[in-house]
């Protein structure tokens, strides 16, 4: 019988990941030159022409200055966007995995459906700007906490919330990630960075414009780009939470599927790190209750469920022990049994959501799974 080494099933484990990364890249490729974009695209490019200052407005305003000076058109620049932090996610990540001692638990709870795999698997909303604050957590627990790094985590999360609110709801991990990094709890760049961000969201909320204040299409259509019926300008917030009540089961399901990952998480730390199982479970409970009004102001419960649990498993990685030989540390044996729940958890989530796009109707999934598979008859 052939032993095969630590080392070569690490890179194998790496070679599976760098594939992901690349499907990634040719999927957004192909996003980037369809006639017309959709809700990932669309995030990009909300725009401080239209109104004045808004939320979310940076981007599209960086977007349209590099147009009207370099000529690069919009749909490029997003494309070049998503596969710069997609690349700086994959790196990054991978240089962290290299650095630490693992188990294969560990691998296999990375590339859940939540987490890595969620991204080519929901490709068509992939790419929207959480992109930013993974690669910003990611660089940052990667290696030793310097100086230059703790500014640029502060720098970088105050810059990210004109970008999208929402990094808001996740300082807890921001939080989580310099506190495991630098061993204490600092108090000073904490209770700064908390009043910096908190400022920056009232300033947002009580000043900040809507997305859309009625010319944001126009000057799109102007400047080259085409909007499908699904983007972020068209948004109904009072229709969606409407479709939320009628959705109420596939709602369930995605609470259920994020409290499912959380107890996969807990178990891994409570395994092989007891040591942090008490900070983990107050960081879990602080973390959920922070998070947890993202869930009234919006529909994409499955988006803010990737975001959770990718951050969670960064922090988890980063608190495992270093790795201080030259070869990779790989102990234990393959997990069967993880690695059959991951994959009745990948096919799970995968039907959800192709019901959750059809509409939330049965028949469509149903008709889904018969196309796919003919040989099954409902």
């Amino acid at each position: 019988m052939i032993k095969i080494s630590n080392d070569t099933k690490f890179y194998g484990y790496i070679g599976f990941l760098i594939i992901v990364f690349a499907y990634i890249i040719a999927q957004l490729y192909v996003k980037s030159h369809l006639p017309e974009l959709s809700w990932t695209g669309s995030d990009w490019l909300i725009n401080y022409e239209d109104g004045g200052f808004k939320r979310r407005g940076l981007s599209g305003s960086i977007l349209f200055f590099i147009q009207d000076h370099l000529k690069i058109p919009l749909t490029s620049q997003i494309f070049i966007i998503q596969s710069f932090f997609f690349l700086l996610i994959f790196y990054f990540i991978i240089r962290l995995l290299q650095s630490k001692k693992l188990n294969w638990d560990i691998l296999i709870l990375l590339c859940s459906p939540l987490c890595l795999l969620f991204i080519p698997v929901n490709i068509f909303n992939s790419g929207r700007k959480e992109i930013v604050l993974i690669a910003l957590l990611s660089f940052f627990v990667y290696g030793n906490p310097s100086k230059l790094k703790k500014y640029l985590l502060f720098i970088g999360f105050i810059i990210g919330l004109f970008l999208h609110e929402l990094f808001y709801f996740y300082l807890p991990f921001v939080i989580a990630a310099y506190t495991l990094k630098t061993n204490k709890i600092d108090f000073k760049y904490i209770g700064s960075l908390f009043v910096a961000s908190t400022l920056v969201v009232l300033i947002l909320f009580f000043f900040g414009g809507e997305i859309n204040q009625g010319q944001s299409l126009v000057f799109l259509k102007n400047r080259g780009v085409q909007l499908n019926k699904f983007n972020i300008f068209t948004y109904d917030m009072v229709k969606e939470r409407k479709d939320m009540v009628a959705a109420y089961k596939s709602y369930i399901l995605f609470a259920l599927e994020l409290l499912f990952m959380v107890f996969l998480s807990f178990t891994f730390v409570k395994k092989y790190l007891p040591l942090q199982l008490k900070n983990f479970k107050i960081f879990i409970l602080i973390s959920l209750l922070w998070v947890s009004p993202l869930y009234f102001l919006g529909a994409d419960w499955f988006r803010w469920n990737h975001i959770y649990a990718i951050l969670l498993i960064i922090l988890i990685i980063s608190a495992l022990p270093n790795n201080v030989g030259k070869t990779t540390y790989l102990e234990g044996r393959f997990n069967i049994s993880l690695f059959f729940i991951s994959i009745v958890f990948f096919i799970v989530f995968f039907l959800h959501i192709q019901y959750d796009s059809s509409g939330n109707s049965e028949e469509v999934l149903l008709q889904y799974i018969d196309n796919k598979i003919p040989s099954v008859k409902f």
